[in-house]
């Protein structure tokens, strides 16, 4: 009889259950994700209790209306499943039968609820105890039984349905505090009377004051399954607004969802930051400055609902497929529990309201559809990627462009790569945008989901694709024809390159393991990033500061290797490993480089000679030591992970792409020490897009490695005019949700003679690496960041940033420059490193 469940007997079940669940969640951490988990489950199990009022209650209507029990009528077959085999679709089926009976005995009505809750006519014969019939209207008892089954629904949902309200405030009305009977109180009197935002607030602000009070509570836990429940129920019923309206709907789902969520600290953060945003919270149609603000937040918000996608999903989708096999389940129903489950939670309430605000913010902050990172106009054939590393170490051998969901900055742009289209947005000013820049390959975001589809879509045909000046991109099909022709042009550039690189040379070791700053600029011994800081000495304003530096010069890494017996066979190893690339007989490029590097770090043997030279030449640059003390062993570790990058795929990649032979690259490595920085900055002296004769500055709190390095979200980033550095236009507002941070250590930076060729633009592709580890610390922008707080102050630092910029620029002649800098937590402005901007690189450079 394992397929009898009668009323009594499950409900004694579910509430042992549900007793157990809840007693686990009063042991777990309520942050977790296993009490988030825990949780959830009792959505799936009805609270049990006094099952046997649905077995006693059906029969009761029945005789009280004098319904008699007939075999093969509705109401029998019912009564009969009720009591042998009542499960969850008895609740639907209850609420079709009364909105049967309201109109009038349509039983169209009747169907049409059932199948809106999943429920067909072959699940109801499919009962042990099945269901046949059509169901009876009693038209002079009609207005009787809706009432009776009114409260009989009642009874089943406090059985089946874990969160539904009435019958959840009931039970927990003796655990709740006073506070929240007010709100709920308001929920249950105006649900179906009050516009939504009012019930949605009412919610969460009964979960708030419930919240300390839940873990291991039972009752309180479905009461609050039950609000979080309603609120995304009103959100999705009013998300359809026509207009911003919609927005005043994003807080409470926000706040909803922070309330269900374990490691809610992010999300938080984009809550507060939202309710400072005055006009859109209120629905109406915000300032361009606000709409910006509004659209950063919802870049950060969007992040942080894709973690939570991330989590959920990496959670349940190996458990799901494994128990779907075990129990015989569809594979497609396995596959998409996951992502059911997402849809299911309070996440998908904030992203459907989001996605119906975006574009009016957008249109507000005057955005567009398009941002272009890189402009060119290109013909070329359309491939799909999800990632753009999946396919940076190809070779189309036709003009290809590259639609791909992820550009994460890091990458290299593929051979044959004409244009990169991505709904990702990397930023302005990483590799990738350098890279495209430089190459004159189209690169641009694509804001509109719908919009980017299509291209995806044209996988296999010819587009010829189009920037305007005004930041849009037009993209129309066009025939083999005019792919062919676009074909020489683009393998006529690809050549030159390699041609311009081929006979380089590389510099030969100094026979000094240190060179100091006065020395920077004699000879080839050193890097542009040692030489142009040794060039900037003098030339700036007072206030601003240099840091000391020395520099360990080009060659001594393959000194150490050719100098020293202890390090001949890892010589060996390393040149047998690029020659097996070059002859194309390797293992995959990412093994071999991988092994590379990492046989660097535990092999490579500095003779004492070396470390002894560079602990003075740091001490006679005037380089601190943190703390006083020398620390040779993470000094070295650090300057090793320097030299170790020269075998960076990216860096591999892309050097060969452009004819560098892999024995030319050479690293110095710049010594410095770490500056505590409150806010990093870049800046480039003509706008790199378009070419602009003016300043483009980027900043971010913290160190500047979340502006070139891979860290999602936007910058601040504004444009001034060279002559008028206080006429400030803010081009896009922060919306990074962390910082990096380190305690007070040594840098040591790759200046190698490879970042800075004309023509080449590889700044970037090898590492800088701190003697400590940086730590990332989230970023609240309203409570901890006085750039985003107070105005005033953000344009004078801004002003200053720019100013600065054209200093640089002037001391170098004109040349545009791509400067790298900080300002420390006491205010002084620092310059790290200066160069001149991809492709106004003057000849001779290096």
């Amino acid at each position: 009889r394992s397929y009898n469940t009668q009323p009594r007997i499950l409900s004694a079940a579910q509430e042992r259950l549900t007793g157990s669940l809840s007693s686990a969640h009063a042991n777990l951490n309520i942050s977790s994700w296993a009490s988030y988990f825990v949780r959830n489950m009792l959505t799936c199990v009805g609270r049990g209790g006094d099952g046997q009022r649905i077995r006693d209650q059906i029969l009761e209507i029945m005789h009280r209306n004098h319904i008699k029990e007939v075999k093969g009528t509705w109401m029998e077959e019912w009564h009969q499943k009720l009591h042998n085999n009542t499960t969850p679709d008895d609740v639907p089926i209850c609420e079709a039968y009364i909105a049967f009976l309201r109109s009038g005995g349509d039983n169209g009505v009747y169907w049409r609820h059932l199948a809106d809750n999943g429920l067909s006519r072959e699940r109801l014969e499919s009962y042990d105890r099945p269901i046949r019939c059509e169901p009876e209207f009693f038209a002079d008892k009609a207005s009787t039984l809706i009432g009776e089954f009114q409260d009989y629904l009642a009874v089943l949902k406090s059985v089946h349905s874990a969160a539904e309200l009435t019958s959840a405030v009931k039970l927990a009305n003796q655990f709740l505090p006073n506070e929240a009977k007010g709100f709920i109180g308001f929920v249950l009197a105006q649900r179906g009377c009050a516009e939504p935002l009012p019930l949605m607030e009412a919610c969460v602000e009964a979960r708030s004051v419930i919240a300390p009070h839940i873990q291991g509570n039972r009752e309180l836990l479905y009461l609050d399954l039950a609000l979080e429940a309603e609120v995304r129920g009103f959100a999705e019923r009013d998300a359809g607004s026509s207009d911003l309206g919609a927005a005043r709907l994003v807080a409470p789902t926000l706040q909803n969802l922070c309330l269900s969520v374990a490691d809610n600290e992010e999300l938080c953060y984009c809550l507060n930051t939202w309710t400072t945003l005055a006009s859109i919270t209120q629905g109406i149609r915000p300032s361009k400055e606000e709409a910006l603000r509004a659209a950063a937040v919802v870049e950060r918000i969007r992040r942080a609902l894709g973690t939570v996608s991330d989590e959920l999903s990496g959670r349940l989708a190996k458990p799901a497929s494994i128990l779907g096999k075990s129990l015989g389940v569809d594979p497609w129903a396995s596959d998409l529990f996951a992502e059911e489950i997402v849809r299911g939670s309070p996440a998908f309430a904030v992203s459907l309201v989001l996605s119906r605000i975006e574009p009016l913010l957008r249109s507000a902050a005057d955005l567009g559809s398009w941002q272009i990172v890189s402009p060119a106009n290109i013909v070329g054939r359309v491939v799909v990627a999800s990632g753009l590393h999946e396919v940076q170490e190809l070779e189309y051998d036709e003009p290809t462009i590259v639609a791909s969901r992820q550009v994460t900055g890091e990458e290299e742009i593929p051979v044959g790569c004409v244009g990169v289209v991505t709904c990702d947005t990397p930023d302005m000013l990483s590799h990738v945008s350098v890279r495209a820049r430089n190459e004159g390959v189209l690169l641009a975001t694509c804001h509109d989901d719908d919009l980017f589809e299509q291209i995806e879509k044209l996988a296999g045909g010819v587009l010829r694709m189009e920037t305007s000046s005004g930041g849009d991109v037009t993209y129309e099909t066009v025939d083999e024809a005019s792919l062919k022709a676009s074909s020489g042009d683009h393998a006529s550039h690809a050549a030159e390159s390699k041609t311009k690189f081929a006979k380089l040379k590389a510099p030969e070791w100094c026979g000094s393991w240190v060179v100091q700053m006065d020395d920077f600029l004699d000879g080839s011994n050193v890097g542009a990033k040692s030489k142009n800081l040794a060039k900037l000495r003098g030339q700036l304003p007072s206030e601003v500061i240099l840091p000391s530096s020395a520099t360990v010069p080009f060659s001594s890494f393959e000194n150490v290797l050719e100098g020293n017996r202890e390090n001949h066979a890892l010589r060996d190893h390393l040149k047998r490993t690029l020659d097996s690339i070059e002859k194309g007989t390797s293992r995959s490029l990412q093994e071999e480089l991988t092994e590379s590097r990492a046989l660097v770090m535990k092999d490579l043997y500095i003779p004492n000679q070396a470390s002894d030279a560079i602990q003075e030449g740091i001490e006679k640059a005037g380089i601190s030591w943190p703390d006083g003390k020398v620390r040779w062993e993470d000094a070295s570790t650090a300057l090793k992970s320097v030299w170790a990058s020269k075998f960076n795929e990216r860096a591999f990649v892309s050097a060969r792409k452009a004819g560098i032979k892999q024995d030319y690259v050479r690293m110095a490595v710049l010594i410095q020490e770490v500056v505590d920085a409150q806010y990093a900055f870049v800046i480039h002296t003509v706008h790199p897009t378009t070419r602009a004769q003016e300043i483009y500055a980027e900043m971010v709190v913290g160190l500047g490695e979340t502006l070139v390095g891979n860290y999602a979200g936007s910058a601040w980033s504004y444009v001034t005019p060279k002559d008028s550095t206080s006429d400030i236009s803010i081009v896009s507002y922060p919306s990074k949700s962390v910082a990096l941070t380190t305690p007070a250590s040594l840098i040591f930076r790759s200046d190698s003679n490879g970042e800075d060729l004309p023509g080449y633009a590889g700044a970037g592709l090898y590492d800088s690496v701190p003697m400590d580890e940086q730590s990332t610390v989230p970023v609240d922008y309203v409570t901890e960041c006085k750039m985003y707080q107070d105005e005033g102050y953000r344009n004078s630092v801004m002003s200053q940033v720019a100013s600065l910029g054209v200093e640089i620029e002037k001391a170098f002649g004109g040349v545009p420059q791509d400067i790298e800098g900080c300002i420390t937590r006491d205010g002084r402005i620092v310059v790290v490193q200066s160069r001149p901007m991809a492709g106004f690189e003057p000849e001779g450079t290096v």
